[in-house]
């Protein structure tokens, strides 16, 4: 369990790089859709899951707008 928590830290650390360091804005959504993801993913392994589903629906609602 220890493993798949810092596999999804890494994972939501690669995704903010991802949204930084890209000029093209598709690829920084495609970035932040994948972090917010994974950082869910992160807070449901932790067991918040309700905060898990606002975050999401936050990131996913500001991404398609």
């Amino acid at each position: 369990m220890v493993y798949f928590v810092l596999c999804f830290g890494l994972c939501f650390i690669l995704g903010g790089l991802a949204v930084e360091s890209n000029p093209s804005p598709y690829y920084g959504v495609v970035g932040l859709v994948l972090g917010s993801v994974v950082g869910c993913g992160w807070l449901l392994s932790l067991g918040v899951s309700f905060v898990s589903l606002i975050v999401f629906c936050v990131f996913r609602g500001r991404c398609c707008m």
